[in-house]
């Protein structure tokens, strides 16, 4: 799965330690500056590992395809150490050191947050890996290669009553939870529009109510996220027979109930793009792509061909390439919406006993 794009020179540093002198030549002629703000170090990097494997992924692949571009083109990497503090301040370097044109997001959205707010003024637009708040995309120079979280609430509604056939939902959330509280607004918003019918809305904590909410006759339960931890209602959810929708953050392998997710991305996928992608990164670090790496490895990809293309167009930014063009990911041709969404198929999964399989992709509207 290769697109025609162009080779980069990565530059991996801790707040730009000296490099080695080929890559401090390169640095310093390159034309279009990319900037990668993420944790390698501090209580997150464990999770953002796979993000820098990515994006390496990538530009071994552009190497391949374009070294006469060497020269053209830099990503700089700094450490946010797990902080927006830090973040804020790696950042700022990239910006007035550097000159960077566009930002690969960092994993915490926290940090993702403090980036932006420091990019603004400069015009310079950041592409995001994870689901983000509604109030963090909504800046106008905040891309993502994923939706909102409650847009996958939305996508969840709509599928448990199209493709499910679901009529009656009940929701269980965990109280004081923001992200939860968005999903459950995008499900409520889609599953009624779609003809079905939110019974009631529940907290984790209320397992007293189980009786109760059985009254009700749900044919599905609408989970936003389980964290096995002080969730008695969910317990017994899990434990019985009516099928759950939820999304990455329902962390349980011990329901009995099948459990269908929303996903940015899964290795189960049978789309040959995916299949590809899988098949690049378990070759070079023995190990599958997760989420992050596939958010990743399409950010680097967009921006390398929003730079190639922008080439061929006298004064036409990057950034205004990003906006109006058909851009090439791991499932084909996409494009940004006016919300500035990557518009691509979102897989779902189905686990059942522990077991989970690929059921099919919903499209974005």
């Amino acid at each position: 799965m290769k697109v025609k794009a162009l080779f980069v020179s990565l530059f991996l540093s801790n707040c730009f330690l000296p490099l080695p002198l080929l890559a401090q030549g390169s640095l310093q002629n390159a034309e279009f500056k990319v900037g990668m703000v993420y944790p390698k170090t501090g209580p997150l990097a464990a999770y953002a590992e796979s993000q820098a494997k990515a994006v390496k992924l990538g530009l071994d692949e552009f190497r391949q395809d374009h070294p006469e571009l060497a020269v053209q083109i830099a990503v700089v990497v700094a450490d946010d150490k797990s902080l927006a503090s830090e973040g804020e301040k790696a950042a700022e370097r990239l910006v007035s050191q550097q000159k960077i044109s566009m930002m690969v997001g960092s994993y915490s959205n926290t940090v993702n947050q403090s980036l932006a707010e420091v990019l603004k003024p400069h015009r310079i637009p950041i592409i995001l890996t994870r689901p983000a708040s509604d109030d963090l995309l909504a800046d106008d120079y905040v891309f993502t290669i994923v939706p909102s979280y409650k847009w996958y609430g939305r996508m969840l509604g709509f599928y448990a009553a199209q493709s499910l056939k679901k009529k009656r939902a009940a929701i269980v959330v965990h109280p004081g939870d923001s992200i939860s509280a968005e999903m459950r607004e995008g499900f409520s918003e889609a599953f009624t529009k779609a003809g079905g019918f939110v019974v009631g809305t529940w907290n984790a904590d209320q397992g007293d109510l189980w009786k109760d909410i059985q009254m009700t006759e749900p044919d599905a339960f609408f989970v936003p996220a389980s964290f096995q931890q002080k969730e008695p209602l969910i317990d017994l959810v899990a434990k019985g027979s009516v099928d759950i929708l939820s999304s990455q953050r329902y962390l349980r392998k011990d329901s009995k109930a099948a459990v269908y997710k929303a996903l940015a991305f899964t290795p189960l996928d049978t789309h040959q793009g995916v299949k590809d992608f899988v098949t690049l990164y378990q070759k070079k670090y023995n190990q599958l792509p997760d989420e992050v790496a596939a958010a990743s490895y399409e950010s680097i990809r967009i921006i390398l061909q929003a730079f190639f293309l922008a080439l061929s167009v006298k004064d036409k930014p990057a950034l205004e390439t990003i906006r109006t063009r058909d851009l090439g990911g791991i499932y084909g041709i996409g494009k940004f919406t006016k919300d500035r969404v990557f518009m691509r198929p979102i897989p779902i999964t189905r686990t059942v006993n522990g077991v989970e399989e690929f059921k099919g992709r919903i499209q974005p509207e």
